[in-house]
């Protein structure tokens, strides 16, 4: 995890302490959900080289509109602690995922090309969760694992949708392994 390494940019320091304070006990993936962010920015490092400090902030507060205490004006504490570009990631991966929830009424996402950190930001992710996902089911009943995951099943188009239209405009590497990881959930799922 060298985008995480000492020395770390302040930024960075300031998303991992707002991280570790509202993550607290959640979980994400059948880990800490800490431990899932941390995982999404070094994924984030291994395709894109030297991320921003603020990419790298952004990814670990990706949560943060779930996990940050009620009561709070998260935008105006993201923005005022870390700057506006890391409120606008953060936001705009919120906003895909709440997209991505309502597959029924959405069933091919709107994928902002015009926006490379998101794009970044969400392909990791995906990535991380993916591989998550396919490594647990290789280890275990793959009818009962998959009939526990109806949420990931369905959602397998939705990850076909956002591959084909971020794949031109991801590093190379990246929308490579997103791509086999989504054609091998695609097969898992049939």
């Amino acid at each position: 995890m060298a985008v995480l390494a000492a020395p770390r940019h302040p930024i960075v320091v300031e998303a991992l302490t707002m991280a570790r304070a509202w993550c607290g006990e959640h979980v994400i993936d059948g880990a800490p959900a800490l431990t899932h962010a941390m995982r999404v920015a070094a994924t984030l490092a291994e395709y894109v080289p030297d991320p921003a400090p603020e990419l790298v902030a952004a990814v670990l507060l990706r949560d943060a509109p779930y996990f940050a205490p009620t009561g709070i004006d998260l935008d105006a504490e993201l923005t005022a602690r870390l700057g506006p570009a890391v409120t606008r990631v953060v936001r705009a991966l919120h906003r895909e995922q709440s997209e991505q929830h309502a597959l029924t009424r959405v069933p091919a996402p709107r994928v902002p090309t015009d926006d490379p950190w998101f794009l970044y930001a969400s392909a990791a992710d995906k990535i991380v969760s993916l591989a998550t996902v396919l490594r647990r089911a290789a280890a275990a009943n793959r009818t009962e694992h998959w009939c526990s995951r109806a949420a990931v099943v369905r959602e397998v188009p939705y990850l076909r949708a956002f591959h084909t239209g971020a794949a031109a405009h991801l590093p190379p590497v990246m929308a490579a392994e997103l791509g086999r990881l989504v054609a091998q959930a695609e097969r898992a799922t049939r």
